[in-house]
């Protein structure tokens, strides 16, 4: 494979993972919309445990799609690597993408998937988490 379809299948990858990002961004509103409608309602315990099942399930996408987004990045870029290590020369982009800041962080990581690689986004979705089943959970105060 050489470095043009290498950077065509990341960009196909990325723009995948970015409309599979807005559905999955769509779908968390419509989560906190559901708690939203609990907190102001008296609820019951099946709605809620069925909203929080409903929420972390998104939560759960979430991850695994951030964790697919690091995993094309970054066998995109060791398929680069191996590119350039063949002898072959890299053009800008190609270049470009190797000596990214970004990209090495996340090159330098193993091809292997995973769920928590990328700490700001584990860091983002543990804070949608708490945000969701707090909505959920959190006893509400009386109104006056």
């Amino acid at each position: 494979m050489d470095q043009y379809q290498t950077l065509s299948y990341m960009q196909l990858a990325l723009n995948t993972n970015a409309v599979y990002t807005l559905a999955t961004f769509f779908i968390l509103w419509v989560a906190f919309r559901f708690a939203g409608r609990l907190r102001e309602g008296e609820p019951n315990m099946p709605a809620k445990v069925l909203t929080s099942i409903f929420g972390l399930m998104i939560i759960w996408n979430g991850l695994v799609l951030f964790g697919n987004r690091n995993y094309s990045i970054s066998t995109a870029s060791a398929s680069l690597k191996a590119i350039k290590a063949s002898g072959q020369a890299l053009g800008t982009q190609a270049e470009g993408l190797l000596n990214h800041p970004m990209m090495i962080k996340v090159a330098e990581n193993n091809t292997q998937f995973g769920l928590f690689n990328d700490i700001p986004s584990t860091i983002f979705w543990l804070v949608v988490t708490l945000m969701l089943l707090g909505t959920i959970w959190m006893p509400v105060t009386s109104k006056k």
